[in-house]
């Protein structure tokens, strides 16, 4: 009677057979689970920059004393859409769209904005300033535009 040791073609086979299913599915799940990562990181620097544009702005508008000097919305220089805002602080906030940043003075403070306008008015011996912003999936413009009261 022979002895049966060792592995057979056909077992052997199916066993590479087996280890290639198992690396497709595995290549394929961590194709997908990548693609995910650099959609979340292109989204956080979309928030990051929003955040870091209302943090530093809404300081300037609880600053004590503060008034609205001019704001305007340029559509002239090459079809580039020009907006900006004066505070009686000397701060000016301007966004351009030809390289869609927005800089505080000469100060670029976030980048990759869509569209941005500023605008204000006086209302009950207030100014109240209203910010329309849209950057990757933040869309505050319409009826979501951030209104911000100085007193």
């Amino acid at each position: 009677m022979k002895s049966n040791k060792g592995i057979t073609l056909v077992s052997l086979i199916i066993y590479v057979i087996g280890m290639l299913i198992v690396i497709a599915s595995v290549s394929t799940l961590t194709t997908f689970f990548y693609k995910n990562i650099d959609i979340t990181n292109i989204n956080s620097d979309t928030t990051t920059q929003y955040t870091k544009f209302m943090s530093i702005f809404s300081k300037e508008i609880n600053t004590s004393g503060n008034k609205v000097i001019d704001t305007n919305i340029d559509n002239s220089e090459g079809g580039k859409k020009v907006s900006y805002i004066i505070f009686s602080s000397g701060n000016q906030y301007t966004y351009i769209q030809e390289n869609k940043s927005i800089y505080k003075n000469k100060i670029k403070i976030c980048e990759n904005i869509d569209d941005c306008e500023f605008s204000w008015i006086y209302q009950d011996s207030n100014y109240v300033v209203s910010v329309s912003i849209k950057t990757g999936n933040i869309d505050r413009t319409g009826i979501d535009v951030i209104k911000y009261t100085m007193k």
